[in-house]
């Protein structure tokens, strides 16, 4: 995978979140090319397609603290807890992963290890009215993560009745690196962002047709966190279908539909030197999209150059089945990101 970033291209929001020095005054860890390609193969993950994306890399805090989270995901359910966190659950170990430990009351926890020991995670599901709300986390191995261990897997749940260990949540903040000597350069180099990729999107006729617009974020001193410069908006859509409609030249990536879930889509377009893309979670009552376009100096989503766009038939009428699908690969930029040394 390439790993070349935008120089200068694109408008970026930072976190009001202040950037501490190390107590001890050594430099602090920083995220590298090895941290964003394992990023980027959680992002793909098919079960994770999360709705929220960084890079492992240095914690807010002191003494080289490591933040090991790098996707997050949200999606309600109309079905009670046990039934949303079964089709979950279902989804998840098609694709490779593998429990190592649940516990199951009011609220069900799952801990999970994917197939190369790399990442770990946890699915919280949660009562939510007459449903279920979800919410997924991922942590992944940060290049200098000595402690990284994956626990051992477990035969079955406490959703089958398996009588594994109790819920362990997976290492999202790593222990304390001490001193880290790095030589590289994880600065963000430019103060004053352009407008490229934000004037590419704006462009497009699609999302000029939807009301998407992305506005010029605000740039704020003093922080070493950047957000991508992102627009939501509810689009008059009750299925897939109809959205896709909406979307002509933007290309499906994926999609996940059943389960007493809604819809939940990926599409990508070509702007500008680099890709946006536009996430949606779809209803009877209309759709919730949100697009998403490189920051300066992030990477332009050179993983999505060649992604296979899938079959339009997939999750296009409104499901009743029972059984939540997933098809495809997410398509997914960084929602936020400190530096990437090069």
């Amino acid at each position: 995978m390439g790993r070349a970033v935008v120089r200068g291209h694109a408008l970026v929001l930072t976190l009001l979140v202040p950037v501490l020095a190390a107590c001890s005054g050594d430099a602090e860890p920083v995220s590298d090319a090895d941290d964003l390609d394992a990023a980027v193969a959680v992002w793909s993950d098919p079960w994770v397609a999360p709705t929220s994306a960084t890079v492992a890399g240095p914690s807010f805090g002191s003494d080289g603290l490591l933040d090991r989270t790098v996707a997050r995901r949200e999606t309600s359910y109309a079905v009670g807890v046990r039934a949303a966190a079964r089709s979950e659950l279902r989804v998840a170990l098609e694709q490779g992963w593998a429990t190592t430990s649940s516990t199951c009351a009011d609220t069900v926890q799952v801990a999970l290890v994917s197939p190369d020991e790399d990442a770990l995670a946890q699915l919280v599901v949660e009562p939510d009215g007459e449903g279920a709300q979800v919410a997924v986390q991922v942590a992944a191995r940060h290049h200098l993560d000595s402690s990284w261990q994956a626990p051992d897997v477990v035969d079955g749940t406490c959703l089958d009745g398996g009588s594994d260990p109790s819920f362990v949540p997976p290492p999202l903040v790593g222990e304390a690196l001490g001193s880290v000597r790095e030589d590289r350069d994880a600065e963000w180099q430019h103060s004053t962002p352009a407008e490229d990729f934000i004037d590419a999107a704006n462009d497009d006729p699609a999302l000029r047709a939807i009301g998407v617009s992305v506005a010029v974020p605000r740039l704020d001193e003093g922080t070493n966190r950047r957000q991508a410069p992102a627009a939501e908006a509810e689009v008059d859509a009750s299925s897939l279908q109809e959205l896709a409609e909406q979307l002509s030249g933007w290309r499906l990536t994926f999609a996940a539909c059943g389960g007493g879930g809604p819809v939940r889509a990926t599409f990508v377009q070509d702007v500008a030197d680099g890709h946006a893309v536009l996430s949606a979670d779809v209803g009877p009552e209309g759709a919730r999209v949100r697009v998403t376009v490189p920051m300066t100096e992030g990477p332009t989503g050179e993983w999505l150059d060649g992604i296979q766009v899938i079959d339009p038939a997939a999750c296009m009428t409104p499901s009743s089945s029972r059984r939540l699908a997933a098809y495809g690969t997410p398509a997914v930029l960084p929602s936020d990101l400190t530096p990437i040394a090069d």
